[in-house]
């Protein structure tokens, strides 16, 4: 599936996880039909001002995909402002915070 019909389908799906809600890539990929990485790819064909809840996703530990970094910061401090709580080591109960349509 070309870009120009995949990513507004993931941008919609991102758009419906609801504040305080995590889910992964993955998770993504599969209600959309495709592999985790488009997902990388089309969150980061955002442009910086994009009102899509791009926050809300993170890899399949529950973890932050970024290396430390400002990036790194903004995302955590998003969720952690959505009532997102994370472990000592950095990662997110999924039991409890993810979301799946």
């Amino acid at each position: 599936m070309p870009d120009s019909e995949l990513y507004p389908k993931i941008y919609a799906t991102i758009n419906a996880i609801p504040a305080g809600s995590v889910t992964s890539y993955g998770a993504i990929a599969k209600m959309v039909g495709c592999g985790p990485r488009q997902v990388g790819y089309a969150l980061h064909a955002l442009p910086e001002d994009s009102k899509l809840p791009w926050h809300r996703v993170l890899n399949h530990a529950g973890r932050i995909s970024l290396p430390p970094s400002a990036g790194y910061e903004r995302q955590r401090t998003l969720l952690e402002q959505e009532g997102v709580e994370f472990s000592l080591k950095g990662r997110v109960d999924l039991k409890r915070f993810g979301w799946e349509i």
